[in-house]
């Protein structure tokens, strides 16, 4: 049965609803049972006890006198031993209508009434014994006749009271009672135990369901938490779903629930015995697994990956489903502590993501890349802050020079240059990638402009420079405050904007082209230019030239890299050139090392070129000398074009 079947039916509307009736029962005759009971309390066998024991001692204190009666009667009583009687049975009456230990006895059927009358009976003998005692030979049948019929109603008190109809009541009650609650208690422990019985299964259900993903019925990520600790000789793999949030975007979670049933299917084939298979979250799982015999670890995710590497189809559409892995290999009895390996596997599938691999696994060189990546992004944050830091950046220029004359600068890249005091250099794309990661972007372009222009606008006030400066856009600066900033950082600080270029990259661009359009169109507005930087690097290269509303074309140093030995190679970057002139781009071609690539570019026609063997990236004080060197020239009076780093 399903875990989802079973669970319907534990908690379904009628189980709810016979566990309210059953607890009702027992409700209904608890009350029925203390509603009966109250009532016996009325009459308790304690106040009956006193009730009799009263008229018992009545009615022995009521034969005593009846022996002084007879004997004074025989003319051989005791007058003082007669009152002594008289005066005890007077007490009993007056104790039975007053006290209140006596009030069961008063309560009883109509026993106030008959105690009254029998004492007022008692009353009226007074008179009569007075004048007996005074006589000289009294007559004492007639005394002894009134008490008899006295002495017989208190004999019929006595025995209605002592084994009436009301005694009998109440023995017969208290045997009720105690059947109502012996009923009772099997009724409720029947019910009890039927309750227990569903509490202990619905409470073992639940908890197995906590431990269970109810889509695939792995154990999940409450499960996780219960390992202590795992087999060395295990590999800890991390995969997730690529994409997978694009496919709910696209096609809704339940299409996406299928996908995860798919890939956990896959991934269970591969198990052998003693490997677990745990879903972390939808699309995301951990593998405990031991490698095959003669199987090495690389080649384990090997097979974790193609058997994970599918295609789902839905309708007429085909959507590609692939794993991400981040592996920690399987070690000796030594290795690290289960924490740890878990924490290991999971920084390699964070690298895999980012370097868009489907692999990566946990090794030492990972572990000096995420800790220098640590030390970087701090200095970065404290650099960008103002505050002290270990990290510093600077800018440097790379000329950039017409193809019929090196002497010629036209304008120079602006380059990114980083320095740790603990790593040493630091490639700009880690800093920039950090930056981009983790929100600094913004931050660090700002920075980049206002050196620049701290740097540079002296060269346009002082110098009549008309060269241009290209700046190349990280994606955080393709935003909607691109154009304030250019204006505030850079134009308003003395660089004019026809003598600015923006690179942007394809992946920057992003296939967003109507926004990036947008910002490109305003910018234009101002003066400034485009340029789309590494052409030929990327997947849809022609796409971005035909969409794109760019004025430069910089061709990628690996179209340059051999062209010198290979005629495939020239022809292929001729095309690139000639597509650039047919929609009006000047092309920039980066990457020229020597003076037979320069040769054999400088026959393409009017092409830009940047490179070592112009010139290599240098300070701003060292760009400044070679353009007042006396064989150097520049523009002083026509447009410039820039291009970012």
């Amino acid at each position: 049965m399903k875990p989802g079947s079973i669970q319907q039916r534990l908690f379904s509307r009628a189980t709810v609803i016979f566990l309210f009736i059953v607890i009702g029962v027992l409700l209904s005759a608890s009350f029925y049972t203390y509603v009966q009971d109250r009532k016996l309390q009325s009459v308790s066998l304690s106040a009956l006890k006193m009730a009799s024991w009263n008229l018992a001692r009545m009615s022995n204190e009521a034969g005593a006198f009846d022996r002084e009666v007879a004997l004074m009667a025989k003319g051989v009583g005791d007058p003082e031993e007669f009152m002594l009687r008289f005066d005890v049975l007077w007490s009993r009456y007056d104790y039975l209508l007053n006290s209140a230990e006596s009030m069961p006895t008063r309560q009883h059927q109509d026993n106030l009434r008959r105690i009254k009358n029998l004492f007022s009976d008692l009353k009226g003998l007074e008179p009569q014994i007075k004048g007996l005692l005074k006589s000289a030979k009294p007559d004492w049948s007639e005394l002894a006749t009134t008490w008899e019929q006295q002495r017989k109603d208190i004999q019929l008190l006595l025995a209605d009271n002592f084994v009436g109809e009301e005694a009998s009541q109440l023995m017969t009650g208290m045997e009720a009672s105690r059947d109502r609650l012996a009923n009772l208690r099997v009724l409720t422990l029947g019910a009890l135990v039927v309750v227990f019985m569903y509490l202990a299964f619905a409470l073992t259900h639940i908890r197995r369901q906590s431990r269970t993903d109810p889509l695939t019925g792995l154990p999940n990520s409450n499960y996780l938490q219960t390992i202590n600790s795992v087999d060395p000789r295990k590999n800890v793999i991390v995969c997730q779903i690529r994409d997978l949030g694009l496919v709910i975007a696209e096609y809704g979670n339940e299409t996406a629930n299928e996908v995860v049933q798919a890939f956990a299917r896959k991934l269970a084939k591969g198990l052998g015995g003693g490997d677990e298979l745990i879903q972390i979250s939808q699309g995301e799982f951990l593998l405990l697994v031991k490698n095959h015999k003669n199987e090495s670890s690389e080649s384990l995710a090997a097979r974790f990956i193609e058997a994970t590497t599918f295609e789902w189809r839905i309708f007429e559409t085909v959507i590609p489903i692939q794993g991400v892995f981040g592996v920690t290999v399987a070690g000796k009895d030594q290795s690290p502590a289960w924490g740890v390996r878990y924490q290991e596997a999971y920084r390699a599938l964070a690298m895999a993501q980012m370097e868009r691999e489907q692999l990566y696994i946990s090794n030492e060189n990972l572990e000096k890349r995420l800790r220098d990546e640590r030390i970087i992004l701090n200095g970065l944050v404290r650099f960008l802050s103002g505050e002290p830091s270990s990290l510093s950046l600077s800018v440097v220029y790379q000329p950039i020079v017409n193809a019929g004359n090196k002497n010629f600068i036209i304008g120079a890249e602006v380059l990114l240059r980083c320095r740790d005091r603990v790593l040493g250099f630091v490639p700009p794309n880690v800093v920039v990638d950090l930056s981009e990661r983790h929100g600094l972007g913004a931050d660090l372009g700002k920075w980049l402009f206002r050196q620049v222009a701290k740097e540079t606008s002296q060269l346009y006030r002082d110098l009549g420079f008309r060269g241009s400066l290209s700046i190349n856009l990280n994606p955080a600066m393709l935003s909607d405050s691109l154009v304030s900033d250019v204006q505030g950082l850079l134009v308003n600080e003395g660089i004019p904007a026809s003598a600015l270029c923006m690179e942007i990259t394809e992946d920057n661009a992003a296939l967003d082209f109507e926004r990036i359009n947008e910002l490109i169109n305003e910018l234009h507005t101002l003066g400034v230019t485009f340029a789309l930087d590494d052409f030929g690097t990327g997947h849809s290269s022609l796409e971005y030239v035909r969409e794109l509303k760019v004025d430069r074309l910089k061709v990628d140093r690996c179209f340059v890299n051999g062209v010198e030995h290979s005629e495939d190679k020239l022809r292929f970057l001729g095309s690139i050139v000639a597509m650039a002139e047919q929609v009006y781009m000047k092309t920039v071609i980066e990457g020229v090392e020597n003076q037979a690539q320069w040769d054999l570019i400088e026959k393409l026609g009017d092409v830009l070129i940047q490179g070592y063997f112009a010139h290599k990236p240098m300070p701003f004080n060292e760009f400044m000398a070679v353009l007042m060197d006396s064989a150097s020239r520049y523009p002083t009076t026509r447009q410039l074009s820039v291009s970012a780093v």
